[in-house]
This record gives C-alpha cells, structure tokens and sequence, in this order.
C-alpha cells in the first residue's frame, strides 16, 4: 500500500510553511494571543519570501526555496510531529530505526510541501481565534481564500523551549498528524517497520528525480497524482 496524503491544494504548502518561521516567544504559556501572534508572524515573513520579486525568475527559484527550506529545518518539530504520526507504533521500531523514520519523514514533507511552493498564488489569509488546549498547547483557527473555494485550516502548536512551534495542522477538518498515523497503521498492521522506512526512501526518490528534471515534471506529477503528496 504507498502512502498518500490530504487533498493537494497549490496553498497546502503555505499550511505547513505558516508555522515553521521566525520563533515567537511563549514565556507566557496561558497566552492564546501569543499563538495567534506567531502564526501571524509566521505568516507575514512566508509571504515576504514567496512575494519577493526577487525569486520570480525561475534561476532563483532554487535560492527560495533554500530560505525556505532553512527556516522549516530550524523550526519544525519533526521529533514531536512523527512520534505523534506514528503513535504506539513507535515502540515496533528500533532507536536506529525510528531516528531513520524521523529523518526520512521530515525529507518528505519538506521535499514535497516545497515542490507545492511553485503553484503559489497570492491566497489572502483571514485570521479567526485562538484558544488554548491545554497549559503548553493552543489551536488557531484562519482562512485561506483562494480563486475558488475558502479553505479552513487551524494550526496546533506546542511550547518547546519557551517558542511555539507547530505540531499538526487541520485542513478543512483534516488532520495531517491523524492522516499519515492511519496510512502508516494499516501499513505497519502486516508490514514490518523496515517496509515502511522502504516506502517513505521510495517516495523520497521519486521526488528528487521529479525536482532533478525541472519543476514542469514536478508540476505535472502533482496534477495527475492530486490526492497523494
């Protein structure tokens, strides 16, 4: 069974990338606000380098997603994000493996949501509320407008060394966490945890060979495989 994803939209890309960027301090974890100011920060910085004129020349495209892919690797919580996706499952695998899974997973995510970056097209962001789930842990709610359809996305955030950062994202009710965890049940339910890590290498080649040959390949792959990431 190969692992697929939720529905892709050009913005999906903007969902993952919102809470990945410049820190906000949480020191005051019973604060929503500070939630909210984060992933408007988040926000504001992302568009910055998706709007900058600089990058419109398909020579710099590389440069932007560099900065991009900077900013993902600092601030993601890829550890939290994949003990949650792979919930119990976790304990199948050995310390070697699950460091594997942590880098492999983290690698696809951000080969496949970068991929998405080039089908950006200005979405106007509304935001909604914040409201906490727990002493370390808020969801905030916003909007994503585009030519179509309003999309609405709410982004969970913990508190990790007193700075938000992002742990799950709900797309129009669909977690990404819970997404995969169910993709990667029914895979590990007969398969053993190294099938699983054969998968996720697959993919992971499948996409550097697709960006290798120019993102008219990429941008084609994405359409007639819509559902997948």
């Amino acid at each position: 069974m190969g692992i697929a994803g939720i529905a892709g939209y050009p913005c999906l890309v903007v969902v993952i990338i919102l809470l990945l960027v410049s820190p906000v301090s949480a020191s005051a974890p019973d604060s929503a606000d500070r939630a909210l100011d984060f992933v408007r920060t988040s926000v504001d910085q992302v568009l910055t380098i998706l709007r900058d004129p600089a990058f419109e020349e398909q020579s710099a495209k590389e440069e932007q997603r560099r900065k991009l892919r900077a900013l993902v690797d600092t601030l993601f919580d890829y550890d939290e994000i994949s003990k949650r996706t792979l919930g119990r499952n976790r304990k199948e695998f050995t310390p070697e493996q699950m460091d594997e899974f942590v880098q492999l997973f983290s690698k696809l995510m951000e080969k496949i949501y970068m991929d998405k970056i080039r089908s950006y097209h200005e979405e106007k962001i509304v935001y909604g509320k914040s409201i906490l789930l727990s002493k370390n842990k808020a969801e905030v709610e916003t909007e994503v407008i585009t030519a179509s359809k309003e999309i609405p996305i709410k982004y969970r955030l913990i508190i990790k060394n007193g700075q938000w950062k992002g742990y799950d994202v709900l797309v129009e009710g669909v977690s990404l966490v819970k997404n995969y965890r169910s993709q990667f049940n029914q895979i590990l339910r007969d398969k053993a945890p190294e099938d699983l890590l054969q998968q996720l290498r697959e993919k992971i080649n499948k996409q550097e060979d697709l960006t290798a040959r120019g993102p008219d390949k990429v941008s084609r792959s994405a359409q007639q495989d819509k559902k997948k990431i």
